[in-house]
């Protein structure tokens, strides 16, 4: 009798393990991202609040922004990690007006938490009067995970814009 009480013990686990999870599958499956507006809208401020980041050499906002993951691909063709980016940006003083303006936000793909989508970025600079110019044009490949309900920033691939 008690071998059978067991083995009923067992199934009735079984089955609400196998319950909970099922209902985490569908949990998961109703939550499937779709490119939206309201989406593009919420990664592209994102992305802002990068760009103003990566200007203002605020390394706690980036570090909580990107994912340890995190890596670039340099228009030159460096690839830089998360803390080898953060170093690079910590030299140097801040200059108002200049830095990275990305505009043409546009999400060109979604993998379950993962979104891949482009832009157009113009970084200026001040040139040899002080003045603020056009340094150079980028298209821009830039990746984005939702970790724990929050976009977190995983990378970027920067290409430059040349005439052809």
């Amino acid at each position: 009798m008690k071998k059978y009480l067991w083995v009923l013990v067992m199934c009735a686990l079984a089955g609400f393990s196998l319950s909970a999870q099922q209902k985490e599958m569908k949990s998961q499956k109703s939550e499937k991202l779709e490119i939206t507006p309201a989406l593009e809208q919420e990664l592209y401020a994102v992305e802002k609040v990068w760009m103003g980041g990566e200007h203002d050499k605020n390394m706690p906002l980036l570090e909580d922004l990107w994912t340890d993951q995190f890596f670039d691909v340099l228009a030159g063709g460096v690839i830089v990690s998360k803390h080898e980016m953060m170093d690079r940006m910590s030299k140097g003083p801040i200059v108002p007006g200049t830095g990275a303006f990305p505009d043409d936000f546009k999400i060109r793909a979604i993998y379950g938490n993962v979104v891949l989508a482009t832009d157009h970025t113009v970084i200026k600079a001040k040139d040899a009067n002080g003045n603020i110019v056009v340094a150079r044009e980028m298209r821009c490949l830039r990746m984005f995970v939702r970790e724990n309900g929050k976009w977190k920033v995983a990378g970027a691939g920067l290409v430059p814009i040349t005439a052809q």
